[in-house]
């Protein structure tokens, strides 16, 4: 098989079998830099990476171009003004996703924005890219082993992932409502209004979501993020009777960052006694089919 015909998930497990042999036992956080450069330079030496290259770019997260004319290489470059590592690493996972899955169809390079790679919702090929860094980044082997699917994280749980793969924390709740069991919802808000939400496949499918493209959704004045009630990391937690966030009892963990003026809320909500994850939220091996069926 062409690895011009591999998906983007499909690159994202060969990226990550050569980094098993080139970083034995310290494999994470993954040097996207270091691997997107070597592989580009080994296996494409007519067609390379010649450069990743950050800067102050307003309007556009990151972005791949070709260079020369003709073409003769290519270069990332990322907003690295403000952003944090993990963000910026997420970053350049998506462009080189880009460069070994779609760069043969982007005769002129692609322009990405932050609602594409930060908030993962993108379509077509900015979608593919996104699922091509989160599989690098974070894989699902290593992830499940530290949090599997059916256990509820904390918040402290998901710090502790978002620091051994060195991504952003909503990048690592992100990738675990990608395949958990549970019903759960991320919010992120500022000044007590919603900026944008997702939800695990359970939970939409218990219609537990909010609706935050046509206008603001407003946190409940009983949430933590609206009172502020933050410790001195500034966490707060508190278990919400039914009615003020959804018609059951809700626990909420909040942590703000004040330097960003915005909040990061998980919420989670009693499990129900019986799910099946839909497939179209993750990729199942053969050990998830196999045990959802005997479940069954």
């Amino acid at each position: 098989m062409s690895d011009k015909k591999f998906t983007a998930v499909r690159w994202a497990l060969d990226m990550t079998a050569l980094w098993e042999v080139a970083a034995p036992g310290d494999r994470f956080p993954v040097d996207v830099e270091k691997i997107a450069m070597e592989v580009s330079a080994s296996r494409y030496p007519k067609d390379p990476l010649k450069a990743i290259k950050g800067g102050s770019l307003p309007g556009f997260e990151g972005a791949l171009y070709p260079l020369g004319e003709p073409r003769d290489g290519w270069a990332i470059i990322y907003n690295n003004s403000g952003i944090s590592e993990g963000r910026k690493r997420f970053t350049l996972a998506h462009e080189f996703g880009h460069y070994l899955a779609h760069r043969h169809d982007l005769p002129d390079g692609i322009k990405c924005d932050e609602k594409v790679v930060t908030r993962r919702n993108g379509k077509g090929i900015e979608k593919e890219a996104d699922e091509f860094a989160a599989y690098l980044l974070m894989p699902f082997d290593d992830f499940k082993a530290r949090i599997p699917p059916t256990e509820k994280p904390t918040l402290e749980d998901l710090l502790a992932c978002k620091e051994r793969y060195g991504v952003s924390l909503v990048a690592a709740i992100l990738r675990w409502l990608d395949y958990t069991e549970r019903r759960a919802v991320l919010v992120v808000s500022r000044d007590g209004g919603a900026l944008w939400s997702r939800s695990s496949g359970p939970a939409l499918n218990s219609r537990r979501f909010f609706r935050t493209s046509a206008e603001p959704f407003m946190l409940p004045d009983e949430s933590m993020a609206v009172r502020g009630d933050y410790d001195s990391d500034g966490r707060a937690h508190a278990v919400h009777p039914a009615g003020v966030w959804f018609p059951e009892e809700t626990e909420e963990a909040t942590i703000c960052y004040k330097a960003h003026d915005w909040c990061v809320t998980l919420l989670h909500l009693p499990r129900e006694l019986r799910y099946t994850p839909p497939l179209a939220y993750h990729t199942d091996d053969v050990v998830d089919r196999f045990t959802r069926g005997s479940k069954t």
